[in-house]
């Protein structure tokens, strides 16, 4: 008996490894044909790229900046490198811990952008294989196309391409579903909660991907993300049955993410509390049918375009990547082939009625509609809707709620995926046919659509040159020092009229802090920026009393500071800014919850890697075959 377990879980392995290979090489054909349709336009065929790069790559060379002056275990609160002072750390939206900002410590900005979107793409394909192989256990040929498909998928690479890296850790929803949801063959080993090895191992990994979005800035995608994760759960429930433990993982990861990040929250809400972004209207589709239609068509067609006809009350004007959703036309084909085939099946057994569903499915598929439907009800416009939306805590900071749309994205991969496991249960013959198909009508949609927008324009008008950033980053690297802020600058034209190009945000390259900014915690046209008494000229520069410079310490914690949002450094500051223009911390004091909760952040810091190597350790000795 002994023997005959043996070899079967010899088998099992020999098995998993050869569908990893097989994974493996489907990947590894996938990433230079992704890289091939978006690297040409990181940058474009002009050497630019997309206007919002001007934020976060300046962003990366100032953290760069600060790494070299005060290595990484420093934290960065504050920056002088632009708008004459600025919060770093408490920005929600800037990523000092991230992988991008990691990687720009040994390469350029842009260099480092790329790489990122090659590491989240293939972070996004695995995950989804390993949610779909392992978690539903499907067959090779579906999980195969899941992994492509969500790999693949539009959102990702048009935001990375139009400069929303803040919003790659999306592509960690497929893993964080697969630590949250059980495999129903897998066995159980000390699998009480809160204890057990396994769900240790999988609440802390939950935690750490949460952590990741937080620290990169991904704020935005955050509650979408989470909704997809309910989404996924329902669908498996109604395949597999419920899984009670995997809500009581969820909440339990969130804690642990929040644990791991509490510092930076803290500061976050301290400075939204100062600076709230509350003062755009959230624009909307017109009605549910077009809500619907606009929804359907920017997740499953490969056509391009803008869907201005169907919004009311947009303030801002919605650009093409606000409608790239795309999955392809796979998902959708197959789940209406199979949806045709139960019917066909049906009627072949002469209408005879199928027995009655359990209640529970029926709650479930209700609760899965109810989850899907989240993100149409959030995007219809009625003035009272709107209302009630900006008086809620996060929706009254949004500008935009199209981008819930993302949260369909992995459930309709998922549906897809299962769909083809319902059609091959019939036709075995046509599953690899049929993923093969799916995953190339994702490519040729992809390849074919007009991605005119983000390429040069005739005029060169809303894009940015990195140029002289990345000369910058040289310099700095070559020498091991950043070039000192010693004053107030802006940009002008030849008419010394002020001139608002995106290179404005270049100033730090050549030592200077550019007043009139893009900081979009300030509003999109620096509409709550504070400019006081700020003139142009040096930064230590002194008229009644004060420097000219911001303190942005009083933009975070103005009370355990004794000042106001954007008030300036005082004569008696003067050393204290002298080290922050060089980069060097800023003394300031911080109120006792921010304290409290750096204090708690480093303590789950220094618990978390000894919890998680341990539970991993203790679960991969319990079970050989199998990571989750």
């Amino acid at each position: 008996m002994k023997a005959d377990s043996s070899q079967a879980e010899n088998a099992l392995n020999a098995r998993m490894r050869r569908d990893t290979v097989t994974a493996l090489v489907l990947m590894l054909l996938l990433l230079p044909v992704q890289a091939a349709i978006w690297f040409p336009l990181l940058p474009n065929g002009d050497g630019r790229v997309s206007v919002d790069f001007s934020l976060w790559l300046p962003d990366m060379l100032a953290g760069y900046y600060w790494y070299l002056r005060n290595g990484f275990l420093a934290m960065p609160w504050f920056s002088p490198s632009q708008c004459a002072g600025i919060p770093f750390h408490a920005d929600p939206q800037v990523f000092f811990l991230s992988l991008p900002q990691f990687l720009t410590f040994v390469m350029p900005p842009l260099d480092a952008v790329r790489c990122t979107f090659v590491a989240f793409a293939a972070a996004g394909y695995w995950g989804a294989w390993h949610l779909a192989r392992r978690t539903f256990s499907l067959s090779i040929a579906a999980s195969l196309l899941a992994a492509a498909l969500f790999m693949l998928n539009g959102f990702f690479s048009v935001r990375m391409v139009v400069g929303h890296i803040t919003y790659a850790p999306f592509m960690l929803t497929p893993a964080f579903a697969a630590a949250m949801l059980r495999p129903a063959n897998l066995p159980t080993f000390g699998m009480a909660l809160p204890g057990g090895a396994e769900n240790m191992f999988r609440v802390l990994f939950g935690g750490l991907i949460l952590a990741v979005a937080i620290q990169a800035g991904m704020v935005h995608i955050i509650p979408p993300m989470y909704l997809s994760l309910v989404a996924v759960g329902l669908i498996h429930a109604l395949r597999r049955g419920p899984q009670p433990a995997a809500a009581m993982r969820l909440a339990m990861a969130s804690l642990v993410g929040l644990a791991l990040c509490a510092g930076k929250l803290a500061a976050s809400l301290a400075l939204l509390s100062q600076e709230p972004r509350d003062l755009y209207t959230l624009p909307g589709l017109s009605s549910l049918p077009a809500a619907l239609y606009v929804a359907l068509r920017v997740l499953f067609t490969p056509l391009g375009g803008r869907f201005d006809a169907y919004i009311v009350n947009a303030h801002i004007i919605q650009e093409q990547h606000e409608w790239e959703y795309g999955v392809g036309a796979a998902p959708l084909l197959l789940m209406l082939a199979a949806g045709g085939l139960a019917a066909w099946s049906w009627w072949r057994r002469g209408h005879v009625r199928p027995k009655p569903r359990p209640s529970r499915g029926l709650l479930l598929g209700v609760a899965l509609g109810a989850t899907l439907a989240v993100p149409l009800v959030l995007n219809l416009y009625s003035p009272g809707w709107n209302h009630v939306l900006k008086s809620l805590p996060f929706f009254g900071n949004s500008s935009n709620l199209l981008r819930w749309f993302c949260a369909w994205i992995l459930p309709a991969i998922v549906g897809g995926a299962c769909a083809l496991e319902s059609i091959a249960a019939l036709w075995p013959r046509l599953a690899i046919p049929l993923a093969a198909a799916g995953v190339a009508l994702m490519l040729l949609g992809t390849a074919l659509a007009d991605h005119t927008r983000y390429g040069p324009p005739p005029d060169g008008i809303g894009f940015y040159d990195p140029d002289a950033l990345t000369a910058a980053w040289h310099r700095a690297h070559d020498s091991g020092s950043p070039p000192p802020i010693t004053a107030v600058t802006k940009m002008v034209d030849a008419d010394h009229q002020l001139l608002m190009a995106p290179e404005r945000q270049n100033a730090l390259t050549e030592g200077y802090s550019t007043l009139f900014c893009y900081a979009p915690m300030f509003g999109y046209r620096m509409e709550k920026f504070v400019f006081g008494h700020q003139r142009l000229g040096p930064a230590l520069g002194e008229h009644d009393g004060l420097l000219n410079f911001k303190n942005p310490a009083c933009y975070v914690f103005p009370g355990a500071n004794l000042c106001v949002p954007g008030d300036q450094f005082t004569a008696a500051q003067a050393a204290n800014l002298s080290r922050f223009l060089d980069y060097g911390p800023l003394d300031f004091a911080k109120p006792g919850y921010a304290v409290a909760a750096d204090w708690l952040g480093l303590m789950a810091l220094l618990v978390f890697p000894v919890l998680f190597v341990g539970s991993l350790v203790v679960h991969k000795k319990r079970q050989k075959a199998v990571l989750f």
